[in-house]
């Protein structure tokens, strides 16, 4: 394997790190709760992490429409170059993911990694986590895309919400 430092000519596409440079990926030092107080919220912005994938996957436009804020935002940006949306709204969101479904004759699967929080507030925080969506089709099971996400998450009405959400994919889909 060859590295641009041992003289290699090839230009990595995606580039390595594209994420943080452009500032899609903004982690930072961690802030412990020594009180354990903060544990619930987490474990709470994380299931709906775990909860958009379930209800894409799933088809139910109804429960996806629950994941997001009334006035959320959907956006993404293919390996930092090509922006998707913004796509704002709680029904232009789930307009727009349930589009999809009738070109997808395969079965979706978004799973979710490395979920980590910053900024956590008693009505907000910030959350990322990794994507690697595959699908299925044929009895065949292949890797779609993956990438870098950033929630921006809210506490509605006493429930966490996703406010914004920009998905960052290292390969077109």
């Amino acid at each position: 394997m060859s590295t641009a430092s041992e003289g290699s000519s090839k230009q990595l596409h995606p580039e390595p790190g594209w994420s943080a440079r452009e500032g899609h990926s903004i982690l930072k030092r961690v802030a412990m709760d020594a009180s354990g107080s903060s544990a619930i919220d987490r474990l709470l912005i994380t299931e709906r992490i775990y909860r958009y994938g379930w209800c894409f996957d799933e088809r139910s436009p109804e429960l996806l429409g629950d994941c997001f804020t009334t006035d959320g935002v959907w956006e993404g940006r293919i390996m930092g170059e090509v922006s998707v949306g913004p796509f704002k709204g709680r029904s232009a969101i789930v307009q727009w993911l349930s589009d999809f479904w009738p070109e997808q004759f395969d079965q979706r699967r978004h799973v979710f990694t490395n979920v980590t929080i910053d900024d956590l507030t008693a009505t907000t925080a910030t959350a990322h986590a990794y994507l690697l969506l595959t699908r299925s089709a044929d009895a065949a099971m292949t890797s779609v895309t993956v990438g870098p996400y950033r929630l921006i998450m809210a506490k509605d009405a006493g429930v966490w919400r996703i406010a914004c959400l920009i998905g960052g994919f290292d390969v077109p889909f």
